[in-house]
């Protein structure tokens, strides 16, 4: 029976490939807006000199490294299903990612150069000479494409992981819908409790405590995600403050501070603040 850890799943889900389209699309329009503004800036240069800054050539150059790192979108979001970076060896993440940004730059400068070379002999005079010394070019480019790869691979993993909560969210409001439980995010594990137990939840920061049943769980959540669960659990879950929210059913009374704020309190005796400007979301005390 073999020991050895099961290897890193490689498989690009339809979540993941909805995100990376996603990705692109932000990424193509910052390029191109890129592109826009370099052009436009090159023109005015020209303008406030005799000099020729050959503002087409420098397009081209511009254009034709954009272009090749659009078409290499594919193999940065290979390296990042490739990492699994769920598995937290972060020898292998970096060793991958190391032999995908050499492999990214490698091609990025030669489709560019082709590129560059091929438009040269159909609309310039002479031919395009990338340079005279290849080791000092490759250094230079490679350096920008280490910083270009480094910036889409963040943006795709980051795109992934909204996705991925997007997910987790929406299961939790059918969970909520179909159960009656409200799901929490706790650390690494994930626990369930009856949402008519839930007293109040409070953000914290990047967490939100929940009160029920006695005890206090701290969650990885937004408030307005918490509050969403209870009501699509059926809860009568109300905002009283920025950073509350209570459950109606577990109030015992509503006292008004003098200054338009409430003091509200709780079946268990705990005491919650209640904000003016969230009065009209109170239910009536009668």
């Amino acid at each position: 029976m073999s020991n050895a850890a099961e290897p890193p799943s490689r498989t690009l889900s339809g979540d993941d490939a909805r995100a990376d389209r996603t990705t692109l699309f932000w990424v193509a329009g910052f390029f191109m807006a890129f592109l826009v503004v370099d052009i436009l800036s090159m023109i005015t240069e020209q303008s406030r000199t005799t000099a020729d800054l050959e503002v087409a050539r420098n397009a081209l150059y511009e254009s034709s490294s954009i272009l090749v790192i659009l078409a290499l979108y594919p193999l940065m979001r290979m390296a990042v299903t490739y990492a699994a970076p769920g598995q937290h060896d972060w020898r292998r993440i970096i060793a991958v990612h190391a032999g995908f940004c050499l492999a990214f730059s490698i091609v990025h400068i030669i489709a560019m150069v082709a590129i560059r070379k091929a438009v040269f002999l159909m609309v310039f005079d002479g031919p395009y000479i990338f340079t005279d010394n290849l080791l000092r070019e490759f250094v230079y480019e490679f350096r920008k494409d280490a910083v270009t790869y480094s910036l889409i691979v963040f943006f795709i993993t980051f795109g992934r992981q909204l996705e991925q909560q997007r997910r987790e969210l929406a299961a939790a409001r059918e969970d909520a819908r179909k159960s009656q439980k409200l799901t929490l995010k706790c650390g690494g594990r994930s626990i369930f409790i009856d949402a008519a137990s839930v007293v109040w939840a409070k953000s914290a920061a990047n967490y939100v405590e929940v009160k029920a049943n006695g005890e206090t769980h701290l969650a990885r959540a937004t408030l307005g995600a918490i509050e969403n669960q209870l009501a699509d659990a059926g809860v009568l879950a109300a905002r009283v403050h920025r950073s509350w929210v209570v459950n109606a059913d577990h109030i015992k009374k509503i006292d008004p501070t003098g200054e338009g704020d409430v003091r509200i309190e709780m079946i268990d005796g705990e005491v919650v603040p209640g904000s003016r400007r969230y009065r009209d979301r109170l239910p009536s005390q009668g």
